[in-house]
């Protein structure tokens, strides 16, 4: 049989019992049950059997929870990979460019050729549009045979 952990008791059970209940959150809820479980006296494998959870999961839960207590139950941040460029770069990159009517493509190549990063297409338009809510130029076709003085020509007449 596998030895009983070691669960520092920041607070006493009934406490801890009443936050069960009250909270709202279902990921603190669950980590909160897994904490009451290893204060009856179950093992790691016990608790996570109950809660179909992995032993490892169950275990970094209980060490948080002796480190930090209960604040050492919520949710961690900073997941996921960083921007190459920061937000506050996007805005002053926004400012340079606009009213210029770049399209997507050229928007990419001036950050290459000013900031030095490279990124995909896709990513500059989900930056612009989805995040920054920027509006953009769209190429259109010009006609080759119009001469250059073409509102000149048509003011005359």
């Amino acid at each position: 049989m596998p030895r009983k952990p070691r669960v520092v008791k920041h607070i006493p059970k009934e406490e801890l019992e009443e936050l069960y209940r009250r909270e709202k959150n279902s990921v603190i809820k669950e980590r909160l049950l897994a904490i009451l479980l290893l204060y009856d006296g179950k093992n790691i494998y016990e608790v996570a059997e109950i809660l179909r959870k992995c032993e490892r999961t169950i275990k970094e839960w209980l060490s948080r929870w002796n480190r930090e207590g209960y604040e050492g139950l919520f949710p961690r941040g900073g997941k996921g990979r960083k921007p190459l460029l920061p937000d506050e770069e996007w805005d002053k990159i926004l400012k340079e460019i606009e009213g210029k009517g770049m399209t997507i493509k050229e928007v990419t190549a001036y950050v290459k050729t000013t900031r030095g990063v490279e990124y995909a297409y896709k990513t500059v338009w989900r930056i612009l549009r989805k995040k920054k809510r920027a509006k953009y130029g769209k190429p259109y076709i010009q006609n080759e045979r119009r001469p250059e003085n073409a509102e000149e020509i048509l003011k005359k007449e």
